[in-house]
C-alpha cells in the first residue's frame, strides 16, 4: 500500500504546478525547551492539541489517501478515517482539526463529517457518539505545506470528556476527497503507538468494527491520519507550599509539593520527555534554583520577601509552537531577626516605656530593681527610690531573640526622656559588624561576657564597622555612651 501511496504522491505534484513542494518536517525531534517564554498560569491550557506532526518525527514523507465513503464494495472496509486518544484528566473538545483537498473539478468543495465518540472497548470500537459537525472542503490541489490545506470543524457545544475518545472524519459522497496522513517506512519509529484506523463508516458498525491497525496488521500499517482535537485542558492547580512563613539559615526551612496533572505523563499530549518531570523548575527567588523534582525544600540565608517560581513544560506535538509552559508563583516570607529597642519618658520615679524593637511578638522587662519585670509592651513602672537602674528588654520573634540595656535615671527633678537607639547588623556576626544609628559624641566599647572591655571605639560619623575575625565565638556585649545616656547591646560572635 505504501507504494501505491508514494505513487500518487508523487503523481499530483506532477499534474499540479502550483503545488508546493517545501517538504514538512519536524522541528522538534531532539529540540530542548526554553524556560523563557509566555507563561501560563493556573487553569491555562495549552489550547488546541496537534497531532500533525507525530508521524513526521518518524518520517519526513507526506501521503493521501481517498476519503472512501463505504459505498463501493471495493473500498467498503476503508470508510473514514480516525484517531484515538487518552483522557487521563477532564478535557474539553471543541472540534476537530484535519488537513484535507479534493479533486473533483466540477465542485467547488466536498461536505466532510467530523465526530467525536466515546471508546468502547467491546469489539475495539468506536461507543457513543458525543458531537458531530459538518464542514466543506474547499481545496482543489495538493500542498505539501499542511497548513494551506488545514480544515476545522467545530461542535455546537464542547464535550468534556474524561476517558479515551475517537474523533473521524469521514465524507458520504464519493472518493474525490483526499486527506493528509504520514507512515513510517519500516516500523513504529517513535514507539509511541498512538496509529490507529477505523473500518466501516461509524454510523455503520459491523462485528470488525474499530481497530488499532498496529497491533493487527503489523508495521506495514503503522500509519498517523493527521486528525487532531481541539483541545483544552488544566496545566496544573498551583503547587503547596509547607510554610508561607520561614526563619532564615533553618535547613531545607522552605518546602514545596507540587502535583503535576496526567497529561505530562501521556505521550500523547507531551512527547520527547524521557519522563514526565524532566523539564520542571523551581525558582527560590534569591538567585537559587532546583530542577526535575515535584518535591523540593530550600535554605534561605537572608530575611525578606521572595517569590517561588515553578515553571512545568510541556512538549505537545505541535509543528509551529511546540513547547508550551506553565508557571506557578507563590510569596514566602523569610523572616527578619528581631532586633530589641526601646525608648521612655521619667516623671519622677514614675517612667513610661516604649517598646520599638521589631519584628517581635513578646518582650519581658527587667526594670533593675527588686520589683518583678513585666510582659506588656509598652508598661508604666514606679521606682522603689530616685537613682540610675540598668532596664534590660529582651525582644522575641518565633526565628531569634535580642536584648537591649538603657541605664534610666529618676530624680524628684521634673520630666527626662529618652528616644536614643543604634542598629548591629549582621547579629550573629562573622567577619565584622555594622553599627548605625549613632550621634555625634558618641564612644563605644566592645566588651566580653565578663564586662571586661575588649575594643574601645570612636566613631567618626553616624556609623561604624566593629572587625570581629579575630575574636573568639561566644556572647559580647556593644556599649554606647552619649551625653543622653549609655545603651548596651547584646552581640553573638559565630565564624
Amino acid at each position: 500500500m505504501k507504494q501505491l501511496l508514494l505513487f500518487a504522491f508523487l503523481f499530483s505534484i506532477a499534474v499540479n504546478s502550483n503545488a508546493q513542494l517545501t517538504q514538512p518536517s519536524s522541528s522538534i525531534v531532539g529540540a530542548v525547551p526554553s524556560f523563557n517564554q509566555q507563561y501560563k498560569a493556573p487553569g491555562d491550557s495549552c489550547g488546541a492539541y496537534f497531532n500533525n506532526y507525530i508521524g513526521l518525527t518518524k518520517t519526513t514523507n507526506v501521503f493521501f489517501e481517498a476519503l472512501r465513503t463505504g459505498a463501493n464494495p471495493e473500498f467498503n472496509t476503508y470508510g473514514g478515517r480516525a484517531q484515538r486518544f487518552h483522557a487521563n484528566q477532564p478535557i474539553e473538545i471543541s472540534g476537530v482539526q484535519f488537513y484535507a483537498f479534493e479533486t473533483n473539478t466540477l465542485l467547488d468543495s466536498i461536505m466532510a463529517i467530523t465526530m467525536l465518540h466515546e471508546y468502547t472497548a467491546f469489539n475495539d470500537s468506536v461507543g457513543t457518539l458525543l458531537a458531530v459537525d459538518t464542514v466543506w472542503v474547499v481545496h482543489q490541489a495538493f500542498s505539501a505545506v499542511l497548513p494551506n490545506i488545514e480544515v476545522n470543524s467545530f461542535f455546537d457545544t464542547p464535550v468534556t470528556v474524561t476517558d479515551d475518545y475517537i474523533v473521524t472524519v469521514y465524507t458520504p459522497t464519493d472518493d474525490s476527497l483526499k486527506i493528509i496522513v504520514s507512515s513510517a517506512p519500516a516500523n513504529d519509529g517513535a514507539g509511541e503507538g498512538v496509529s490507529f484506523l477505523i473500518y466501516n463508516n461509524p454510523d455503520f458498525l459491523s462485528a470488525a468494527g474499530y481497530y488499532n491497525g498496529f497491533a493487527n496488521f503489523g508495521v506495514s500499517y503503522d500509519l498517523d491520519y493527521l486528525i487532531n482535537p481541539r483541545v483544552k485542558y488544566d496545566l496544573n492547580d498551583g503547587f503547596i507550599l509547607s510554610d508561607d512563613s520561614i526563619c532564615p539559615n533553618v535547613i531545607s526551612a522552605g518546602c514545596v509539593t507540587y502535583a503535576q496533572q496526567p497529561v505530562y505523563a501521556d505521550p500523547h499530549y507531551n512527547g520527547y520527555n524521557a519522563t514526565a518531570s524532566n523539564h520542571l523548575l523551581w525558582l527560590w527567588g534569591d538567585g537559587f534554583q532546583n530542577t526535575n523534582l515535584l518535591t523540593a525544600c530550600h535554605t534561605y540565608t537572608n530575611s525578606g520577601d521572595y517569590n517561588i517560581s515553578l515553571s512545568d513544560t510541556l512538549r505537545r506535538h505541535d509543528f509551529l509552537s511546540p513547547t508550551c509552559v506553565g508557571q506557578v508563583v507563590n510569596p514566602i516570607h523569610v523572616i527578619p531577626d528581631v532586633v530589641a529597642s526601646f525608648t521612655f519618658v521619667a516623671n519622677g520615679t514614675i517612667v513610661d516605656f516604649t517598646n520599638t524593637s521589631a519584628p517581635s511578638d513578646s518582650v519581658w522587662w527587667d526594670f533593675g530593681d527588686t520589683l518583678a519585670g513585666s510582659s506588656a509592651t509598652n508598661p508604666q513602672h514606679t521606682f522603689p527610690t530616685i537613682g540610675t537602674y540598668d532596664v534590660w528588654l529582651y525582644a522575641y520573634n518565633e526565628c531569634s531573640e535580642d536584648s537591649v540595656m538603657i541605664q534610666v535615671t529618676v530624680d524628684d527633678v521634673g520630666t527626662e526622656k529618652y528616644n536614643f537607639d543604634f542598629k548591629i547588623y549582621p547579629n550573629p556576626a562573622n567577619d565584622n559588624v555594622t553599627i548605625s544609628g549613632l550621634v555625634e559624641g558618641t564612644t563605644l566599647e566592645l566588651l566580653n561576657i565578663l564586662g571586661e572591655r575588649v575594643q574601645l571605639i570612636i566613631p567618626q560619623g553616624n556609623s561604624t564597622i566593629l572587625a570581629t575575625e579575630g575574636l573568639s565565638n561566644g556572647t559580647y556585649f556593644v556599649r554606647v555612651s552619649t551625653e543622653l545616656g549609655q545603651v548596651t547591646k547584646k552581640l553573638v560572635v559565630r565564624h
